[in-house]
């Protein structure tokens, strides 16, 4: 920790530096009263790709105001508001039209992000991993579908990777960033599709419900609240779509 103290200092200046939050890969601090500096891999080339990005979707993107991508640490402008898993599901419904924009942009960008080869049938394979460790949490009717196949691949296109209510911010009625796009890659778009699906009761049909399904076991099995009680209550919706 001392160390990132050090570098945020020497990117910004001394300014106050508090610990935000800590993920699988990264490390959030708050710097001063509107900045955030974060440390995981692939710093550079986030930093380049939320420049791209920015301008080129209908929803804000925070872009890097400092990089050091040998540390790994970009320095962002903080965003305002609070993560929409923070609200009810029924309140996100006002979002939902927003999203559906937003990620038909996303879908059609171009950029050299990785490419992400995990076929669905990987997906399913987990799924049914984690079953034993949420069968007396979730619907009984999740059981049959977990023996179904999984369907075919696709052809990848740019997706965000991790579109899920916790990375949309707002404040009010407005969104103010979306965030987070460190797993960025040309994957399948049923991948965000499915998110939405689960957090904001859109419908992109069967391909995106299985990885709705999918995302929502995992968030169950080894997520946190608020995470387990959304996935809990999505998959409640799941079986009426």
């Amino acid at each position: 920790m001392r160390e990132h103290f050090e570098v945020i200092r020497r990117l910004v200046g001394e300014v106050p530096v508090t610990p935000l939050a800590t993920g699988l890969d990264h490390r959030v601090y708050a710097v001063g009263d509107g900045l955030v500096a974060r440390f995981g891999p692939g710093a550079g080339e986030e930093a380049a790709l939320l420049a791209a990005v920015a301008p080129r979707v209908p929803l804000p993107v925070p872009v890097p105001l400092a990089v050091d991508a040998a540390a790994g640490c970009l320095v962002l402008p903080r965003v305002c508001g609070v993560s929409l898993l923070e609200r009810p599901s029924p309140e996100r419904g006002r979002f939902a039209s927003a999203m559906a924009d937003f990620v038909a942009a996303v879908h059609v960008l171009q950029w050299p992000a990785p490419l992400d080869e995990t076929p669905p049938s990987a997906w399913l394979a987990e799924a049914r991993e984690t079953w034993p460790r949420v069968r007396d949490l979730v619907p009984g009717w999740v059981e049959a579908f977990l023996e179904n196949d999984a369907p075919a691949s696709v052809a990848p296109c740019f997706i965000h990777g991790d579109l899920g209510a916790e990375h949309v911010f707002v404040d009010g009625d407005e969104i103010t960033g979306v965030i987070d796009w460190g797993d960025a890659a040309l994957g399948d778009p049923a991948v965000d599709h499915g998110r939405l699906m689960r957090d904001f009761d859109l419908d992109f049909g069967e391909r995106a419900r299985f990885y709705a399904i999918c995302t929502a076991l995992e968030d169950v099995a080894y997520g946190r609240e608020p995470y387990v009680t959304n996935a809990v209550a999505a998959l409640e919706r799941l079986a009426r779509t």
